[in-house]
C-alpha cells in the first residue's frame, strides 16, 4: 500500500478530474486498452466508482482524455453511421468517418507523434490500436454478423495505420497525390472486405 495515499477513497475536488487521468493513462500504457475497466481506474486513482462516471461518460471518453488529449466522436455514434445506409459502401463511409477525424489537425498531430513513437520502438501504439479495434471496427463487425470481429477489427487497423503511416510519417508522394475521393474509393474497398464481406 502507498504510504503517502490517506485511507478511504477521495471525494471529488478540483484536483480529481486529473487525477483520474492520470492514473487511467499509466493504466492504459501498461496494461492496454481492453484489459483496463472504469472500475479498476477508481482503484488506481483512490477514488469512488462514481467519481468516474461523474467525469467520464464511457471508457472510450476516458481513454480519449486520458491517453489522446483530443475530443473524439462518440464511438456508439460512429458504429451506427457505418451502418446507416447501403450495405455495399459500408467500407468506404469507414474510412471516410476515420479520415475525417485523423484531418482534424490537433488530432493528426498527436496520433503522429504515437506513430513515430510506436516506429521507435514505444509501446505508445498498442493502447490506441486497442481502442480502435475495440470500439469501432470489431463493433462493425459484430453487428454484421461475424464471429471473427476481432480479427477482422486488426486488419482494419492494420489498413488504416498503414495507409497514414505511408502517407504522413513516410511522406510517399504517390500518395500524397492522391485525393481524399480516391483514398476512400481505394482503402475502402479493402476496408468492405476486412469488415463486411464473409470469406
Amino acid at each position: 500500500m502507498n504510504p503517502t495515499r490517506p485511507r478511504g477513497r477521495r471525494p471529488g475536488n478540483t484536483d480529481t478530474r486529473r487525477e483520474i487521468r492520470e492514473a487511467a493513462l499509466a493504466m492504459f500504457y501498461r496494461h492496454g486498452y481492453e484489459k483496463v475497466s472504469l472500475r479498476s481506474v477508481a482503484r488506481e486513482a483512490g477514488v469512488d466508482p462514481a467519481l468516474i462516471h461523474h467525469y467520464f461518460d464511457s471508457k472510450s471518453d476516458l481513454f480519449a482524455e486520458a491517453v489522446l488529449d483530443i475530443d473524439l466522436p462518440d464511438p456508439k455514434e460512429m458504429v451506427a453511421r457505418a451502418l446507416l445506409g447501403d450495405r455495399a459502401t459500408i467500407g468506404q463511409r469507414v474510412v471516410a468517418e476515420v479520415l475525417q477525424i485523423w484531418e482534424t489537425p490537433e488530432v493528426k498531430t498527436r496520433l503522429i507523434a504515437m506513430l513515430r513513437a510506436s516506429v521507435n520502438g514505444s509501446e505508445m501504439q498498442r493502447p490506441f490500436s486497442q481502442f480502435l479495434a475495440a470500439e469501432y471496427f470489431a463493433k462493425i463487425a459484430t453487428q454484421l454478423g461475424h464471429h471473427d470481429a476481432k480479427q477482422r477489427a486488426a486488419l482494419a487497423f492494420s489498413l488504416i495505420v498503414g495507409l497514414t503511416t505511408a502517407r504522413d510519417l513516410l511522406e510517399s508522394p504517390n500518395l500524397a497525390s492522391l485525393s481524399q475521393r480516391q483514398l476512400i474509393a481505394a482503402a475502402g474497398a479493402a476496408m468492405q472486405a476486412y469488415l463486411v464481406e464473409s470469406w
